[in-house]
């Protein structure tokens, strides 16, 4: 079985260990208005990203996923730059970002039609299919972002594209969730014909109720762990605790992990020595803590290898033997 990177279609077994959720570049919505920012070239910019992927490389990584939405700096042409220069395997997105954050251009072009979801759908599974731009590379997954409102309108119809556009062609989704909202999320997708175990319920990390966790895996998604230092939106205190206890419980098949850095913004939104770009540091500070609590590390090994690849090929994670 094949998947979709900016370097062209690779087997999956050649994924090696992979992190599920970074993001090479951000530019939220507006950012070229703010002329009081040096403007970083496109050189720069790759030069950074290439530093970033050569650690990984160095760390043992082949592999990661930037789910950028396309209206906060998704760059295809970016990705594949980068990808050619390293040799590393770098996955993408289709998909926009939600009513909170997302641009205002594509909330009002959405809410405004009646079919807003289906034409918003046609475009997801023409990237799937057809590729993007010049280069014609194609996503391998859609991102789906709920907010503070996912009953809203808006975020009503982009549930609605993403399940229509997973469901006819194959893709899996990616959920943004603020921690909170992921298993009535994981309902409405149920509701639309797409199974659970083709979407990753993101940032799940950020609830510290195992309750809530369980109510995710139970229901047979993936689930993400993939904050690992971000520590403004939750401590590594409170992620550890949630995936010892699910790894404890048998879940560990379930869970992916990464940690939501950003390589290089566009603008500055976020002060340049406050972006967090630290994509080794869940091996080199999180994986000591667990071996500590007892997790084996051939176990440790599988969330960053085994996991990606089944949740591409579309197998349902299964619980470890024992736990009822």
């Amino acid at each position: 079985m094949s998947i979709q990177t900016a370097n062209g279609s690779i087997e999956l077994e050649n994924l090696g260990k992979t992190l599920m959720h970074e993001h090479l570049v951000m530019a939220m919505s507006g950012w070229d208005s703010d002329t009081s920012v040096p403007r970083r070239s496109l050189e720069d910019t790759v030069a950074i990203c290439v530093d970033s992927i050569e650690e990984l490389k160095a760390g043992g990584f082949s592999s990661l996923l930037d789910p950028c939405p396309m209206d906060i700096g998704r760059d295809v042409e970016l990705y594949g730059e980068v990808a050619v220069r390293t040799g590393f395997n770098i996955m993408f997105s289709t998909g926009i970002y939600n009513e909170h954050l997302g641009g205002p251009y594509w909330r009002y072009k959405v809410t405004a039609d009646p079919a807003g979801a289906e034409k918003l759908a046609e475009l997801y599974i023409r990237e799937l299919t057809d590729g993007i731009g010049p280069s014609r590379l194609r996503p391998a997954v859609i991102k789906l972002a709920i907010g503070e409102n996912p009953d809203s309108v808006y975020e009503a119809k982009l549930i609605k594209a993403a399940a229509i556009a997973s469901n006819e062609t194959g893709a899996p989704i990616l959920a943004h969730t603020e921690g909170v909202g992921g298993d009535l999320l994981l309902g409405k997708l149920a509701v639309l014909g797409v199974e659970a175990h083709r979407i990753i319920v993101g940032h799940s990390c950020g609830s510290s109720d195992h309750d809530y966790h369980r109510r995710i895996v139970d229901s047979g998604a993936y689930i993400g762990f993939d904050r690992f230092g971000l520590t403004m939106v939750q401590t590594d205190e409170v992620r550890i605790a949630g995936m010892h206890s699910l790894i404890e419980d048998g879940y560990a098949g379930h869970l992916l992990i990464s940690h939501d850095c950003t390589f290089c913004q566009r603008g500055r939104l976020i002060a340049d020595e406050a972006l967090y770009t630290d994509a080794m540091h869940y091996t080199r500070n999180i994986e000591p803590l667990l071996r500590a609590l007892g997790v084996a590390q051939d176990l440790l090994d599988s969330l960053v290898t085994d996991n990606p690849r089944s949740y591409f090929a579309g197998d349902k994670p299964v619980r470890a033997a024992g736990h009822s």
